[in-house]
């Protein structure tokens, strides 16, 4: 069986999809509500750790990641770029691959890294230690979840071509579910009357109409018959469930149940009773769709 780590796992929607492939999965991060979560959804092995300031080893043939995106997040309008602390966690990332040399690495993130020198520098040092080296944007629509969501997929490999990868994974396309796929049986539960369709109750949403009108950052009604846009925490940036009709004044957030339904955990999935409604909805909104993460690991499988 091929031993993979998923470093920055989050909840660990890439290690799930390798482990459905058949993958021995590892998974690092640092908060113990995320080791929780990981547990719950993976069921492998864990190492909280911060990469930071710490390495971790061992024997793996594929490392995959996704560091934290937030300094070159559309969402982050505050500190971005070189002035976000967690700018050097890209770098983190590939100080591991060339300390462990993996067979395969795969790093997801947000696309305008592709446009940052540091992410260039990374590369040629990915190149001058043997790696093919190549990167793709991918929408997770195209792969069959019910997110418009678009993510920036780096891959390297020892012994092949970076863009016969890349290739094969986009041969890989299938129809996008939508959101009535995802959540429609949802319509008419109630709250907490299955576990996670909770959602907070806000009273401020109207106060917020014309971030509605622009539909950025994940301010938008989300509609029936397409699949979701991206969006983030819902907490933080109100993304309205279907039926929801401001002028009415009939609205409501989709439920922490639906966003994971939207973003692909469709197995039966639940998050631990004591884990937060804010880092519920935070880990989906960080989480890679596990749609997408087993085509990425069935790919993988045919190159090792």
């Amino acid at each position: 069986m091929w031993r993979i780590i998923d470093l920055y796992s989050g909840m660990g929607g890439l290690s799930f999809g390798f482990k459905a492939a058949g993958f021995d999965v590892t998974g690092v991060d640092m908060f113990q509500h995320v080791e929780k979560t990981y547990r719950a959804l993976v069921g492998s092995e864990f190492i909280r750790t911060d990469l930071e300031t710490s390495t971790v080893g061992g024997d793996y043939d594929v490392i995959v990641g996704g560091p934290p995106c937030r300094p070159w997040s559309s969402v982050n309008q505050s500190r971005r770029g070189l002035n976000h602390r967690d700018y050097g966690l890209v770098a983190r990332f590939f100080d591991h691959v060339l300390n462990m040399g993996p067979q395969i690495f795969i790093m997801e993130n947000v696309p305008p890294l592709r446009r940052d020198q540091e992410f260039s520098y990374q590369l040629r040092r990915a190149v001058s230690a043997g790696y093919s080296v190549g990167f793709q944007i991918f929408r997770y629509s195209d792969f069959g979840a019910s997110t418009s969501r678009r993510r920036l997929i780096t891959v390297g490999l020892r012994d092949g071509d970076a863009g016969e990868f890349l290739e094969r994974v986009q041969e890989r396309r299938r129809d996008a579910r939508t959101v009535r796929d995802a959540i429609y049986r949802f319509r008419n539960t109630e709250k907490g009357a299955q576990r996670d369709h909770v959602w907070p109750e806000l009273r401020t949403v109207l106060k917020y109409r014309s971030k509605y009108q622009t539909g950025k950052f994940g301010w938008r009604i989300l509609k029936w018959d397409e699949p979701a846009p991206s969006f983030g925490n819902v907490m933080k940036t109100y993304t309205l469930h279907p039926d929801s009709d401001l002028d009415a004044g009939t609205y409501r957030v989709v439920s922490v149940l639906e966003v994971s339904r939207i973003m692909g955990f469709n197995h039966g999935f639940q998050f631990p009773e004591d884990v937060s409604i804010v880092k519920r909805y935070q880990m989906l909104a960080d989480s890679v769709s596990p749609q997408f993460s087993r085509i990425l690991a069935l790919t993988a499988s045919r190159f090792l």
